[in-house]
């Protein structure tokens, strides 16, 4: 196949284009979060680290509750309505005065609750900072372009941004007291990409802020609901762990599972635009048929890739974190596995079981995976085993559940995906 030519005779704003523009996205992210972790690591050292990711852990449950499951249900909705300009608008400023909302409610958790455990002044403006970039990275209206698949515009802004924030990271952090600079820079990046996003939306897409009543606003919170109490209940297993580590056994021990999850994020995260770019297309064609080919074509390389990280895990963490890298080692083979059922979790879930009419199962099966993760946590705790590696193990079983749990709804309603093969070919006759 000539990969160029496929490129160049692509429809605009198609799936191909929309896979790829949020390929870059991620991977740039990728690159420039390694980039840093590493000379971090080298200036800061490993308590500290352990410090900034118990910050970033916790915040991360805020995003979760900013962004409220709009990613899934928005994108759905935008990419149902793109023809109607009018009904863009609408479904723009309702999810952003939501998000509004529920950003200056994670403020008054965050100083009323959280400021009182915090150690020092810095420490709680380094949650502070984490916070607002967080906010500022959750009102940029990405569900808007997902809908739309037009993620050139955006991924081009994003990734200029957050080249700036990581020259500044390099530039002035040079000594250990300057560790609250890097949410700094993050937010100050997120503030420019949020201008540059909002006026390409509003004078090139021509998709404005418009009237909305309070009824509209509350539709979309009930329309996203489901979404959201999915990615809760998800954020309970992949970001407790860092905060238990951090309060039960320091810092040390948290800046381990950091770095060791830093990687796995890293792994999942370059999965992650196959599935975002599928939902919203799926949903429109139910063409299950590039599940098959996705995990038949990359699926493979995945589990290469894995095997290669396991065995050469040692050496190549002391070549991106110095000494101390080789301690990463154990957690991060410990964690792996989650690598390893991440790619099938994601196709499985919201692109092939939404497609199917069976989203409330994508969202129990992360319930039932966190239910999992509680009572392993609690099992740890009454054994005396609540280690960093019995935490990174437990948190590989819990995504193996989800897996288990989706293979089986999917195969018990596999005559779905007969109906949705049929309506793709007969879409294809009619063209």
């Amino acid at each position: 196949m000539n990969l160029m030519k496929k490129w160049q005779g692509r429809q605009h704003g198609g799936l191909l284009e929309n896979t790829v523009m949020l390929y870059i996205l991620q991977f740039s992210n990728i690159f420039l979060s390694f980039l840093t972790q590493g000379y971090q690591s080298r200036v800061l050292g490993m308590e500290l680290l352990g410090t900034l990711g118990a910050a970033q852990y916790t915040t991360n449950f805020f995003q979760i509750f900013i962004d409220f499951g709009f990613i899934l249900s928005a994108t759905a909705e935008v990419s149902r309505q793109r023809e109607d300009r009018d009904a863009l608008a609408h479904i723009l400023t309702s999810v952003i005065t939501a998000k509004a909302l529920f950003s200056l409610l994670s403020f008054g958790v965050l100083f009323l609750f959280v400021r009182p455990g915090l150690a020092d002044a810095k420490e709680f403006a380094t949650y502070l900072l984490f916070l607002l970039g967080t906010v500022l990275n959750s009102l940029l209206p990405d569900f808007m372009y997902r809908g739309l698949e037009q993620m050139t515009t955006i991924t081009v802004r994003a990734v200029s941004i957050r080249v700036f924030a990581t020259v500044m990271i390099f530039l002035f952090i040079h000594q250990p007291g300057d560790y609250y600079m890097v949410p700094l820079f993050t937010a100050i990046g997120n503030a420019g990409a949020l201008a540059f996003v909002y006026w390409h939306l509003f004078c090139k897409v021509g998709v404005r802020f418009c009237r909305v009543t309070f009824w509209e606003v509350c539709r979309e919170i009930k329309n996203s609901f489901q979404f959201f109490i999915s990615k809760a209940v998800t954020a309970v297993y992949t970001n407790t762990n860092g905060i238990i580590l951090k309060s039960t056994l320091g810092g040390t021990a948290a800046g381990l599972y950091t770095n060791a999850d830093k990687i796995i994020s890293a792994a999942k995260n370059a999965m992650g635009p196959i599935a975002d770019s599928l939902y919203p297309h799926m949903v429109k064609h139910k063409n299950f048929k590039l599940i098959k080919k996705a995990l038949l074509l990359i699926y493979p390389v995945i589990l290469l890739g894995c095997v290669l990280v396991f065995l050469l895990a040692e050496p190549l963490l002391k070549l991106w974190l110095g000494p101390e890298g080789g301690q990463v080692a154990a957690p991060l083979r410990m964690l792996i596995p989650v690598a390893v059922f991440t790619f099938p979790n994601y196709l499985l879930g919201y692109p092939t079981l939404g497609a199917m009419g069976l989203v409330h199962y994508a969202n129990i099966s992360t319930i039932m995976g966190t239910v999992v993760y509680l009572a392993g946590v609690g099992l740890l705790a009454l054994t005396g085993n609540a280690t960093l590696l019995g935490l990174c193990a437990l948190t590989s079983c819990s995504e193996l559940s989800i897996l288990v749990f989706r293979v089986a709804i999917i195969y018990k309603n596999r005559r779905l995906l007969r109906g949705g093969e049929e309506e793709t070919a007969k879409d294809g006759d009619a063209t």
